[in-house]
């Protein structure tokens, strides 16, 4: 069973890692396009209602995503048919749950919507632990930016994270 949760150092987990794009869509979806292309990278994953939703808008397909229909901005995704399939979970606030652990190794295959009943926040490290080779993991900061996590330059750093966080 795989079960995690954030029981210290919230303020480690709210620190922009490791790429900010402090520019507003369409630019910012265009700069991860360009890094993309530029780094040759294969498989990107976006975390979040709003990245998801630009991404998409933007032409920029996720291979999966991980949502979690609540947002600040009243901004839902309405485009689940770009995925194959979407995978329901029940995950709380703070929580890498085993049920969204478990749907996490099967989005990393791709076109999966990975929909989150409480908060998918946390399984952006899920993304990074579990996605292969030449991936990016997105998501989007609180203050407004876009986090674009190249995978293979940060994952061992950022799976320090772990650390911090309780087996449940």
């Amino acid at each position: 069973m795989t079960c995690y949760r954030l029981a210290k150092r919230r303020d480690l987990f709210a620190f922009p890692y490791p790429i900010a794009i402090w520019r507003d869509p369409p630019k910012s979806v265009e700069i991860v396009r360009n890094l993309v292309a530029d780094g040759g990278f294969k498989h990107i994953y976006t975390v979040g209602d709003v990245v998801t939703r630009n991404f998409l808008e933007y032409g920029l397909i996720p291979t999966s995503a991980a949502v979690d229909e609540k947002t600040r901005r009243g901004i839902r995704v309405e485009r689940f048919s770009a995925f194959r399939s979407v995978v329901e979970v029940v995950n709380p606030p703070g929580y890498i749950t085993d049920e969204a652990w478990s749907a996490v190794e099967k989005a990393v295959e791709g076109g999966v919507v990975v929909k989150v009943r409480g908060e998918e926040d946390m399984l952006s490290l899920a993304f990074i632990r579990l996605a292969p080779p030449r991936s990016i993991v997105a998501y989007g900061h609180y203050m407004g930016a876009l986090i674009a996590i190249p995978v293979d330059w940060y994952r061992r750093d950022l799976l320090k994270l772990f650390d911090f966080l309780e087996k449940c």
